[in-house]
């Protein structure tokens, strides 16, 4: 009888001999597939996870079961340094963080895009800094399924000419990110007063962005993250009727620009033009709404990693 068999984390399918007295069986060298693990889409493998080392931060509301642990609305404010859960964060406590608040003037904010395939590899990484300079790169993942309706178009001879390997993409936009740091403060900035911000990138663009490159082998850079989203959620749009995708977000309040949706270098400027145009003093709401690298990790389990060398072959 046929069956499968596991083999260093791939799922190897066989199938018995023709001879039924024969105790072998026949490996299929076609018919292999990797498995969508834990290990593959979240955590790493159990012989490098401490139970001990996870850190979620749990809502201090009375009676409340909520933890940053996992990727859902209600852990947005939890992962953004506030002690409750989005659901009981409160325009006073809000207020109070505001009061407790400081930006200093070496600081840079960068909006930032990932679009992903559906196995979660990045297939786009795009960026807008306030001075209009823009970081755009397409990065070579295991099957082509462009989000950006504009990649889509691109032809096969033109979009492999312009793929970039994810490491190379992910090392040119650090650099990217250190000169627009190093030209805002004229070199006295550090990595700690970049803020990256994203839609919905306290459960979505914070983790894949960090995660990645762990697995890639690269240290992720000290950079706070804040997310825009629960900004329009509990202070600019409270109503619950109103949606704050980002397409009725540029509908309402940057009607001028025209947004391609899916798009990352047009979702990331389109960010920029919302947050900046509907939020007074976006800054500091912006800094308010976000975490340090130590705390964002600790709170989505990201401590839990390793960074390791790039696989399949380690450095030597």
């Amino acid at each position: 009888m046929g069956g499968t068999e596991i083999n260093n984390g791939i799922e190897i399918e066989t199938r018995g001999r023709s001879d039924p007295s024969s105790r072998g069986t026949y490996k299929s060298k076609h018919k292999m597939k990797f498995r969508l693990s834990t290990d593959d889409v979240w955590m790493p493998s159990s012989n490098i996870v401490n139970d001990s080392e996870f850190k979620f931060v749990h809502c201090q509301a009375s009676g409340c079961n909520i933890s940053s642990a996992f990727s859902e609305y209600n852990a947005m404010t939890l992962r953004a340094a506030f002690n409750t859960c989005t659901a009981h964060t409160t325009l006073d406590m809000i207020k109070t963080k505001i009061d407790n608040t400081f930006i200093s003037e070496n600081t840079v904010f960068i909006f930032y895009d990932l679009e992903v395939t559906s196995s979660m590899e990045i297939d786009q990484l795009s960026a807008r800094a306030m001075s209009g300079q823009h970081f755009d790169m397409i990065l070579k993942t295991s099957t082509r399924r462009n989000n950006s309706p504009i990649i889509s178009k691109f032809t096969p001879m033109m979009y492999m000419s312009m793929i970039s390997e994810p490491k190379v993409a992910f090392d040119s936009f650090i650099t990217w990110v250190n000169r627009m740091m190093n030209e805002h403060s004229n070199g006295t900035a550090d990595e700690s007063d970049v803020v990256l911000i994203a839609h919905n990138g306290m459960c979505h663009d914070h983790v894949i962005l960090f995660r990645t490159m762990m697995m890639l082998g690269i240290s992720p850079p000290k950079w706070r993250v804040s997310d825009s989203l629960p900004i329009f959620k509990l202070v600019i749009r409270p109503n619950p009727t109103e949606s704050s995708a980002l397409s009725k977000l540029v509908y309402q309040y940057a009607p001028w620009f025209v947004h391609v949706q899916h798009d990352g270098l047009s979702d990331s400027t389109a960010l920029k033009h919302v947050v900046t145009s509907a939020i007074p003093n976006w800054e500091l709401a912006c800094y308010v709404f976000s975490s340090d690298f130590k705390y964002f990790r600790e709170s989505v389990g990201l401590s839990t990693y390793r960074v390791r060398n790039s696989l399949p072959f380690p450095d030597t």
